[in-house]
């Protein structure tokens, strides 16, 4: 059965001989060239494309990257450089182990690392439960282990930082994945981006869709998609405290009208933006659960 919008657009392609999806994309173009603008995010994205010129293999499913795809993922990308950045200027260190879960492509580790120029020496691991991530991230000349994010043990490797973007929203127990992390982990910073919803929700967008028979990996699938206060909620409870967080908009801030019309045309076509969160190891609270799976 076709959704609404879809049965929607038909008639009205067929009544006004209008292209929807060509407007709505040009809304969208419109908005990330407007908050790229505003944001100064240019020079970080002409980087980010030295570094790494081509983001179609992104994901398992090759996309093809025209203007507008390459710059909403630069965007977003710019965003995440940036917190990185930040964390790893705290540390205090210049040689430096980054485990990034969840790295589909090894695009962001690649991107730290020519960022860090001669000022780090930068030692990467990818993590992800898929072989054919691990087999790009491999052919690229980087590091990457084959298993479970609930599953990571390092063992005696000393780890700098754990990075993450958009990951925890596809796991079926985050909970689990966080506290296990807290606990067999030696490392007490983790930087997380994740969809920016002002409710939470149940993801599982494909039954919600209709969708239902059809093979799925994990990397396809989000399936709780949560609010910044509940997230917060999840890691106190896992044994992680937030530290720093930021909001990056796919729209401009703080033009009158116009913002919160964008606000509301993203909720509806795709996501607000995204939250970035440094957090900082804390098992004061977590270790009070006296139940956890193991």
């Amino acid at each position: 059965m076709k959704s609404k919008y879809k049965m929607f657009k038909i008639h009205f392609d067929r009544l006004f001989n209008i292209d929807i999806g060509a407007i709505l994309r040009l809304i969208c173009e419109i908005s990330i060239r407007l908050t790229v603008f505003l944001n100064n995010q240019d020079k970080m994205i002409k980087r980010l494309r030295e570094i790494v010129s081509d983001v179609s293999k992104q994901y398992f499913l090759p996309m093809i990257i025209d203007d507008y795809w390459d710059l909403k993922m630069r965007a977003l990308h710019a965003f995440q450089c940036l917190m990185m950045l930040s964390v790893i200027k705290t540390l205090n260190k210049k040689r430096l182990t980054v485990v990034d879960i969840g790295d589909s492509s090894g695009t962001h580790m690649r991107y730290l690392k020519g960022l860090a120029g001669n000022e780090y020496e930068i030692n990467t691991i990818s993590v992800n439960l898929d072989a054919r991530a691990i087999e790009k991230i491999k052919a690229q000349g980087q590091e990457a282990i084959l298993c479970r994010a609930e599953d990571i043990d390092l063992k005696d490797r000393t780890i700098d930082l754990y990075t993450s973007f958009e990951m925890l929203e596809h796991l079926h127990n985050p909970a689990i994945f966080l506290y296990s992390l807290a606990k067999r982990g030696k490392c007490d910073v983790l930087l997380l981006t994740i969809p920016y919803l002002r409710r939470s929700r149940v993801g599982l967008h494909y039954i919600r869709n209709g969708d239902l028979y059809k093979n799925r990996f994990a990397e396809d699938v989000h399936v709780f998609e949560l609010s910044p206060e509940d997230w917060t909620l999840l890691f106190r409870h896992s044994g992680w405290i937030v530290q720093y967080s930021e909001i990056y908009l796919q729209y401009p801030k703080g033009i009158p009208i116009l913002s919160s019309i964008l606000a509301a045309f993203w909720r509806k076509i795709d996501y607000e933006g995204f939250w970035g969160v440094i957090l900082k190891r804390d098992t004061s609270v977590s270790d009070c659960y006296l139940d956890w799976e193991q």
